[in-house]
């Protein structure tokens, strides 16, 4: 198992964050247009679409219990780490050099994990 970039201590702190929470809520609500858009040949579509509908419109609270995951995953991680390592000291810091790109590939990476899609799902592919 690989070893964290930075302690859960400093990760709990960028996920309970006040400052990112609004960027997150904006960011849910663009994946999820995003999703609707897909092809309902995507593997894992419904449960992906059923996630779309139920957030589209994300309350500070749905964002909030999201925020956990999001922050958790690799591509949070690794933008928070790099902050981190440019010399940003505490989550307020952390949470300002996140891009907003950054931020939109945590959702879209995890939205999966989040709607309750198998990885086995996910690595199907369609044989024409």
């Amino acid at each position: 198992m690989p070893t964290l970039p930075l302690s859960l201590n400093a990760i709990c702190g960028l996920a309970c964050e006040p400052t990112l929470l609004p960027r997150v809520r904006m960011a849910i609500a663009m994946v999820a247009q995003e999703v609707f858009a897909e092809s309902p040949e995507t593997p894992g579509y419904p449960a992906r679409w059923n996630l779309s509908k139920t957030v589209l419109s994300p309350t500070a609270p749905q964002a909030a219990q999201m925020m956990v995951g999001i922050v958790a995953s690799p591509p949070m991680i690794a933008a928070a780490a790099a902050a981190a390592a440019a010399g940003a000291a505490d989550a307020a810091a952390m949470a300002a050099a996140i891009t907003d790109d950054e931020i939109l590939d945590a959702i879209r990476t995890g939205w999966n994990a989040v709607a309750g899609v198998s990885p086995a799902a996910q690595q199907t592919v369609q044989v024409e």
